[in-house]
């Protein structure tokens, strides 16, 4: 047996745990095709790692853990948080009618693994997401799936203020470099767009997220600029703060 494959299956037995049910340890044993014996030194060796697995008495051998474990025990990497961040700035206008009412505790746990700056920063982000109509079928015929690694640049550029590195392609196809200040993103569901200074251009523009081809965050911060000086571009297009 090899070091994989036994940590395999001690992830595994560690989520059979987690349900509501008892785990027959029979079962389990038949399942992942070792013997009791064998998994009951798994067990001891989660035990060992501070799960605490908790045997029931009675016919069968069950165990289980401890209900409510693992709470307030995940590790986030900071892409992580920011991307959970952004969601729950997104839930709370997309789906105001569930009443994400956790969500500003959430928030503020989540932010505490940032600097102090960076914490300023992020708390005015919600009101940087705005909403509008649904796209339109033309746009939709369009629309390409956000390459990952530009989106991680760009939500992270958002997030913390600062410029941008991209290659852009325009609806002719044809590329420019640009380097720009992620000051809004509006959402046309589905289609994200990002409201912008341009520093090449001198002057604002907006951009398809999934027409960025390549993206990098850089070390410079820009300070926000007010929703005013990018609503004239959205004209006859109303829109809401997320």
């Amino acid at each position: 047996m090899t070091m994989s494959t036994r940590l395999a299956r001690l992830d595994r037995l560690e989520a059979w745990l987690k349900n509501e049910d008892a785990l027959a340890l029979g079962d389990a044993a038949i399942e992942v095709g070792v013997s009791l014996r064998t998994l009951h030194r798994d067990l001891e060796i989660l035990r060992e790692r501070g799960v605490p697995v908790e045997s029931e008495r009675g016919r069968g051998g069950g165990v289980r853990i401890a209900p409510g474990w693992g709470i307030g025990r995940i590790n986030l990497s900071r892409r992580e948080a920011l991307d959970l961040l952004i969601g729950l700035a997104i839930g709370e206008s997309l789906y105001a009618s569930l009443q994400m009412s956790h969500a500003e505790a959430i928030r503020r746990k989540v932010m505490g693994s940032f600097a102090p700056g960076e914490q300023r920063r992020i708390a005015a982000m919600r009101k940087r997401i705005r909403i509008g109509g649904a796209a339109s079928g033309a746009v939709l015929a369009s629309l390409e799936e956000t390459r990952k690694q530009c989106g991680h640049a760009l939500k992270e550029a958002f997030a913390l203020n600062r410029v941008i590195s991209m290659r852009y392609r325009d609806r002719h196809r044809n590329h420019t470099e640009r380097l720009i200040e992620p000051h809004f993103l509006l959402l046309n569901p589905p289609v994200w767009y990002v409201l912008c200074w341009d520093q090449l251009r001198g002057d604002i523009r907006a951009f398809r997220c999934d027409r960025i081809t390549d993206a990098f965050v850089t070390d410079t911060i820009f300070k926000p600029r007010p929703w005013d000086d990018f609503a004239r571009m959205l004209e006859g297009y109303p829109t809401r703060e997320a």
